[in-house]
């Protein structure tokens, strides 16, 4: 199973990631964790240098069902 990574800037999570028709980025935030965007960890690092946000591992168990 691979590790999935979010990226925090105060109490908003990163939602959406893209790019305008110019191709500047563009960040799109959420204040509710489950709709946060999962990324591998050069992306999120990318994306929170880019935005001053922090990078936060997320714990993936599996659940018995």
């Amino acid at each position: 199973m691979k590790n999935a990574y979010v990226v925090k800037l105060g109490n908003l999570y990163v939602y959406e990631v893209g790019n305008d028709v110019l191709g500047n980025p563009y960040y799109r935030m959420t204040s509710i964790a489950r709709e946060a965007r999962y990324l591998s960890y050069d992306k999120a690092k990318e994306t929170a240098e880019l935005i001053g946000g922090k990078v936060y591992k997320v714990v993936l168990e599996e659940v018995q069902s």
